[in-house]
């Protein structure tokens, strides 16, 4: 099994500390350009170019993850988290309401999976829905039925089908 989703953070606070660093990268490199060669031309090209960098590499990474009968594999950007099945003592999934408040308030909803761990660790991913906020005004179970069939859902049993301990407690 294998898909794409569209990456959000987990954490709503992650967002922000993470634009803090890319903001910093941005300005930050043509600066000290600017100051170590007196030149404001080679800052201005060296802030473009990384400007038109960080774009690129936003606009086309893509989150995605895979599963086989093992392991479940995350990737976003350079990142690569691998999850052993025997490994796993819970998996939960739940959407939650988010904003991002800048000059405009951007609303939606974000599926978050958390594999609980045995050996303590929270691995938590979270990727954005598709949703219409009108269909959620006309119809309640309207998020419900969007949640039952997403990406993260789907994925949450495949493994269970697959790991001895969950189909245990089925029985």
């Amino acid at each position: 099994m294998k898909e794409d989703y569209n990456y959000v953070f987990a954490s709503k606070e992650d967002g922000p500390v993470m634009g803090c660093l890319v903001t910093m990268v941005i300005f930050g490199v043509p600066l000290m350009i600017v100051a170590l060669t007196d030149d404001t031309m080679i800052g201005t090209l060296f802030f473009i170019l990384v400007f038109a960098i960080v774009l690129v590499i936003l606009y086309t990474c893509k989150a995605s993850f895979s599963a086989d009968e093992h392991t479940v594999t995350f990737r976003y950007l350079l990142k690569k988290t691998v999850i052993a099945y025997e490994n796993i003592k819970s998996i939960e999934v739940k959407a939650e309401y988010r904003e991002d408040r800048g000059k405009w308030i951007n609303r939606y909803y974000a599926e978050v999976i958390t594999f609980h761990c045995a050996d303590g660790k929270d691995y938590t991913f979270a990727g954005k829905l598709d949703t219409d906020f009108e269909e959620i005004l006309k119809d309640p179970s309207y998020l419900q039925k969007l949640t039952e069939n997403s990406k993260f859902t789907r994925l949450k049993h495949y493994i269970e089908d697959r790991t001895p301990i969950f189909n245990a407690e089925t029985i």
